[in-house]
Parts: structure tokens; sequence; C-alpha cells
């Protein structure tokens, strides 16, 4: 019932069935099986999935699109997926798209503020220089 949710954040967060079913302490056919819809998920294993992929309860069982923000330094690019059919290939590749634009983004703004962070250090050197 929310497998292919489940799916599309854990693949978002970069992590494997593996990844995730040794965190539940559960195995990975037992994990999959939850993702497939093969299994019904309970709502202590839900909880504890949510914990794991760093999300809401909630945002895995409504019927809302997943969002992402985008950090970069022009301000925050939206996306999102509202494709959750478990046999979507351009959902899976939606959220693979997602995921390198925010390591994109990430390095890009990590990139910006070390400029600033040399820039701010110059600026103090030359007022500590004209004491």
């Amino acid at each position: 019932m929310y497998g292919a949710k489940i799916r599309m954040i854990r693949e978002m967060r970069g992590l494997s069935q593996e990844n995730v079913a040794d965190s539940l302490n559960i195995s990975q056919s037992t994990y999959s099986l939850y993702e497939s819809n093969k299994v019904a998920v309970t709502t202590d294993m839900l909880d504890k999935i949510a914990k794991v992929l760093d999300v809401n309860p909630a945002d895995l069982v409504n019927q809302q699109p997943v969002v992402f923000h985008i950090p970069n330094n022009r301000g925050t690019k939206v996306g999102y997926i509202n494709e959750y059919n478990s046999d979507s290939q351009d959902a899976s590749q939606k959220v693979k798209e997602l995921y390198e634009a925010l390591l994109t983004a990430k390095d890009e703004t990590i990139a910006s503020k070390n400029i600033e962070i040399e820039r701010m250090q110059k600026i103090i050197e030359k007022l500590l220089g004209d004491k």
C-alpha cells in the first residue's frame, strides 16, 4: 500500500534496500516485501522505516507528492514526484535526477561559502594590518 512511496524516498536518500534493512534489523528480503506491497507494513514498522528515512511517518502514508527542497546559491529549487507506481521507470529516473541535482547544489553551496570565508579572511587581515 505504501511500498512504492517508501521506495521513492529510500532511493532519493541514496540508500539501498540492504542499508535500510540493516538499520531495521531485518533481512533485505523481508524489507523488499514491504516495498513491493506483498506484506502489509505495521504501524510500528512504518514508524521505524520513517525514522531510518528521516521523514515523518505521515509522509509515507499520505497521498501528497514527495517534495524535495534543493538549496542553491540563488535560493531554493523545489522538485516533486507524484508518481509512486512501483513499475514506473520515469519516476525512478526523476528521483535519480533530483538526487544528483541535490548533490550538485550542495557542492555549489559549499563552494560559495568557501569563497565568502576567504573574502572575509582578507578583510580581517587588512583590518588587522592597518592597526
